[in-house]
């Protein structure tokens, strides 16, 4: 089958597809008949023979009719894709189905194979080429992508012939789908209460707790909780599962702030799918998603927000919705969709302050995020996750995170001897700062926070 030209990527990240020349065409068959008939004429004029004249005839005009029919008949195609799960965690597999109905115009249905030509981006496999039974059994293949993004499934091409083979039509089916691929959070190491004092970074309550042994309180299992969450003791008392159950009276919360401002990425580009992003860009998506995780399992409400006032978004949540009406809060029930959400991230131009270019109802960019700490009530614990943070922006970050108790930064860097700006601009407003390399691990940055080494990985 004929490939579609690969020219490179696009400004979107994705390959310039152009347009699949739909004309009918010989096959092999059938240029191989046309030989035979070429042949069988030539010995049929040498001879004098009319029988192999005749049976020159058929073997030259059966391609010839083939191509013909293609040309009348003008055979259409309805392919569906459909993608299980659509949003996995890199590492895991996704199952690709194929579905083709093959039509002819006046809206005959074709039974048979047809050869299908999936368009599949090179980091889940590479192009895939697949028999797809019409109008019977999808196709499938596996694909198990490896890192974070949004990859984009199609367009295909499907390869029509007659039903002796002697001529073919290619077909554009331009349907895509895409695949949203969450980051995989690593496990980060338990941090002391004193150590996470010192950072800034020790989760605020919403209120004192009562007195007591335990604020651990636990109701009946209900479908959809979390294992995690099982409280096996009260489970053997009770005969039956239970769960752990957030007491509102000692509920901690920490504000965490992820920097999408697209000066703070300056790196080497790459592409995380169709997404434009960084190496540190990526390294900051997956320190977020380990955050996330590790703090909504120990009874923490994250508020995930980025730095222009906006919450992170969601798995399965609309985009387009007004940022007045999505929320920030982050807890154990929504980590899940939380990480989801970090497949659709990427960094992003400021958006332009003014009466309506603000990021949320008309609010300039520069005052976003101080809107959004004071409508949401955000006196929390700050924890700042940033690239190469200039001092502008620094200074704007303090601006918006003023009414928050304390505040910690983690600042990514393509080099271990690189420290940004912004890193003594924060420090000196009391922030606690750990400037780490790309190279870093996450979990070494975690471990930091809190210490008097500012720069994780590099020894000081």
């Amino acid at each position: 089958m004929r490939r579609r030209p690969d020219p490179g990527p696009t400004a979107e990240g994705e390959r310039a597809e152009q347009p699949v020349d739909s004309r009918a065409r010989f096959t092999g068959r059938g240029w191989a008949f046309l030989g035979a008939g070429a042949l069988c004429l030539l010995l049929a004029t040498w001879l004098g023979r009319k029988d192999v004249l005749a049976l020159a005839l058929f073997l030259g005009g059966a391609p010839l009719f083939a191509a013909l029919s293609l040309y009348v008949v003008k055979p259409r195609v309805l392919l569906k894709r459909g993608v299980d799960p659509a949003l996995v965690t890199a590492g895991d597999s996704a199952v690709v189905r194929l579905r083709v109905r093959h039509r002819t115009r006046r809206r005959g249905t074709v039974t048979g194979a047809v050869a299908v030509h999936e368009t599949v981006p090179e980091p889940l496999g590479g192009d895939r080429e697949l028999s797809v039974e019409a109008g019977g059994e999808p196709a499938a293949y596996t694909v198990r992508p490896r890192r974070r993004g949004v990859y984009a499934l199609g367009p295909a091409t499907v390869r029509v012939a007659d039903p002796f083979g002697l001529a073919a039509e290619l077909l554009d089916a331009s349907e895509r789908t895409s695949l949203h691929v969450a980051p995989d959070p690593v496990e980060l190491p338990e941090i002391s209460a004193d150590r996470l004092r010192e950072s800034g970074t020790d989760p605020s309550r919403t209120a004192q707790p009562q007195p007591g042994p335990d604020n651990v309180t636990t109701r009946e299992y209900r479908h959809g909780d979390p294992m995690r969450r099982v409280h096996w003791a009260a489970s053997a008392k009770h005969g039956r599962l239970m769960v752990r159950q957030e007491d509102p009276r000692s509920t901690r919360r920490l504000t965490l702030v992820l920097d999408r401002d697209e000066t703070s990425w300056p790196g080497e580009r790459l592409w995380a799918g169709v997404l434009p992003s960084t190496a540190e860009f990526e390294w900051a998506v997956s320190f977020t998603a380990a955050v996330i995780e590790h703090l909504t399992q120990r009874e923490t409400a994250v508020h995930a927000l980025d730095t222009f006032g906006r919450p992170l978004p969601r798995g399965g949540e609309d985009d387009d919705a007004p940022a007045r009406t999505r929320a920030t809060a982050v807890t154990d029930d929504g980590a899940e969709d939380a990480r989801h959400g970090l497949a659709r991230v990427r960094p992003e131009p400021a958006p332009r302050a003014g009466a309506t270019g603000g990021t949320d109802g008309g609010v300039p960019a520069e005052d976003a995020l101080a809107d959004r700490f004071d409508r949401d009530g955000l006196v929390h614990p700050v924890l700042l996750v940033s690239g190469d943070l200039d001092a502008a922006a620094a200074e704007r970050v303090l601006r918006g995170t003023q009414r928050a108790a304390a505040g910690s930064a983690v600042l990514v860097t393509s080099s271990p001897d690189r420290v940004p700006d912004g890193a003594g601009v924060l420090e000196a407003a009391g922030w606690s700062v750990v400037v780490v390399p790309a190279s870093a691990a996450p979990e070494d940055a975690w471990a930091q926070l809190g210490t008097a080494a500012r720069t994780a990985g590099a020894g000081r």
